[in-house]
């Protein structure tokens, strides 16, 4: 022992059977870092020999004096270990030889399997460089859909690393390998075609995005491809997304796979779109599932300029009740959205989509421009003319403002009506001035003459009989309707009898009508019939 050196009897102490002093000898040469065959070998054998923990601080030791080749056959063993730790070290000491060893670490990941993969592709992910990168692509080939993730996570070490020259040269590569697996099995190459889908992603450039729309739109593809295309466009968008790009996302945020619906729909929630591109978010805003819609539309609301704002009111114009009320909702506070919401106000025939308009414009009623007034007077009298019941919100709007204009143009819209001999018509919209509280005694009297002559002139129905309850009312009220029926010339003997009758049963007065038929009737029966009802009414 005298004549030995420091270093000799530092790796005798690698072979004492105290575990602690082994530990400690290790640990001292990777300090150190003696050269000599001798040492690698008295390494190699704790390498091969010892447990996990002295096996860990060989294996740094050997790294610090410098791994050669010939020292690999205590290391290649070590990447099968049960210890997580030990593999870690002994794939950063093969490592350490550099790129000499691809070759065995593609030869060796051929038949390899589990921890014993990712520890050979975690040789790969340190050398860095071409060549190891290609090892990990063609490792994809034959690996599952668990161990591809995590040769993508290897792959991204590289890209992390890599200059802007290796990474095009990376984008090369990929964009190589996936027209090579086009042509495999498409079910057999899809977890190798989305890990690799997945590292395009991580080189974030806007040049990849032609190879990932394409991937995301073919439908042919498995859906796990085509999420994976659709989460790696997020990184290829620094300039922002384009149209195809969008459209690309609503078209999968609208696919039966939820999974990916779900990766689209987190990816547009996430964009920043541009205004004009919010038409391309109309068909999800209306899809039949609520949640999806619920994104569109309110991506829609963050969404500023016209294009943004037609579409929400478009929404409202098309979509079921909880659609339109989310798109009503997210137009709150747009000023340029007071005009489309008229137009629409003014056309739709649907009730209670006119009502939830109104309901949207009834904030903006003092925004309302004599134009728009006017769109929504000629829109409402449209609709009440054509018997749809959406016209009351429209008119109702107006009428607060500009109620002598509304009851000017009923008017005259009844004038016409009445012209054209549409009686039935000219009620509807008479109908309408007295229910917006519009109509004067004449109209009402209009209205009541029209019903009369649908009665059945029966006195024994008198109190379900529309027309007669109108003009009673109107006869309470002063209004002189004896002498209107003798002027109408609509009115023949028999209502002015059926009238009179009445009126005389329900001590209305009567006589002036009775006493019109007696002398207009002359010898017909209606005249006698009159003439009696005076002659019991006097006695």
């Amino acid at each position: 022992m005298a004549g030995k050196s420091p270093v000799d009897r530092i790796v005798k102490m690698l072979e004492d059977e105290a575990p602690e002093r082994r530990m400690a000898a290790a640990i001292v040469l990777g300090e150190l870092r003696p050269k000599g065959a001798a040492v690698v070998q008295a390494l190699g054998r704790v390498i091969a020999d010892d447990g996990p923990a002295l096996q860990r601080h060989a294996l740094d030791a050997l790294r610090s004096i410098g791994v050669t080749k010939g020292a690999l056959r205590w290391l290649w063993p070590l990447l099968e270990s049960r210890d997580a730790a030990v593999r870690e070290a002994a794939s950063a000491a093969i490592a350490s030889v550099g790129g000499s060893v691809v070759e065995d670490v593609k030869a060796r990941l051929a038949e390899a399997e589990g921890d014993a993969r990712r520890a050979l592709e975690s040789i790969l992910s340190r050398l860095g460089g071409k060549e190891a990168f290609d090892a990990l692509l063609d490792a994809l080939e034959a690996g599952d859909e668990e161990s591809n993730r995590a040769t993508a996570l290897e792959l991204r070490a590289h890209v992390k690393r890599a200059d802007a020259a290796t990474r095009r040269s990376y984008r090369t590569r990929l964009e190589r390998f996936l027209k090579r697996l086009a042509g495999a099995d498409a079910a057999r190459s899809a977890s190798a075609t989305a890990a690799a889908v997945k590292v395009l992603g991580f080189l974030e450039d806007p040049r990849t995005a032609p190879t990932l729309l394409a991937l995301a739109r073919d439908e042919t593809r498995p859906a796990s491809v085509r999420q994976e295309a659709l989460i790696a466009l997020r990184f290829s968008m620094a300039g922002g997304a384009s149209a195809d790009v969008v459209k690309a996302l609503v078209g999968a945020a609208g696919d039966e796979d939820r999974a990916l619906a779900q990766t689209a729909m987190m990816t547009l929630a996430g964009m920043d779109l541009p205004a004009s591109l919010a038409p391309a978010l109309s068909a999800l805003a209306l899809h039949r599932e609520i949640d999806r819609a619920r994104i569109a539309i309110d991506k829609l609301g963050t969404l500023g300029g016209k294009q943004a704002t037609e579409t929400l009111v478009d929404i409202v114009a098309r979509g079921d009740k909880r659609r339109a009320e989310m798109a009503a909702e997210a137009l709150e506070g747009r000023d340029d959205a007071t005009a489309p919401l008229v137009a629409l106000l003014a056309e739709t025939s649907e009730l209670e989509r006119a009502k939830l308009v109104a309901r949207a414009l009834e904030s903006r009623r003092d925004a309302l421009s004599p134009a728009m007034r006017k769109k929504l007077l000629q829109g409402g009298v449209a609709r009440l003319t054509a018997g749809d019941a959406a016209w009351t919100p429209a008119l109702s709007l107006v009428v607060e403002r500009d109620a002598k204009k509304v009851g000017e143009a009923l008017r005259a819209e009844a004038a016409r009506l009445r012209k054209a001999r549409k009686g039935e018509d000219e009620a509807r919209v008479l109908r309408g001035l007295s229910k917006l509280g519009l109509a004067s005694d004449d109209d009402r009297y209009r209205l009541a003459s029209i019903r009369l002559k649908e009665s059945k002139l029966d006195p024994r129905g008198r109190r379900s009989d529309r027309a007669l309850s109108l003009l009673a009312e109107l006869q309470r009220g002063g209004f002189d309707v004896s002498k209107a029926l003798r002027a109408d010339r609509g009115v023949g003997l028999e209502e002015m009898y059926y009238v009179g009758f009445c009126f005389l049963e329900d001590d209305l007065g009567g006589e002036e009508l009775l006493e019109e038929v007696v002398k207009k009737g002359g010898r017909k029966k209606i005249a006698k019939a009159a003439k009696n009802k005076l002659a019991l009414a006097e006695r």
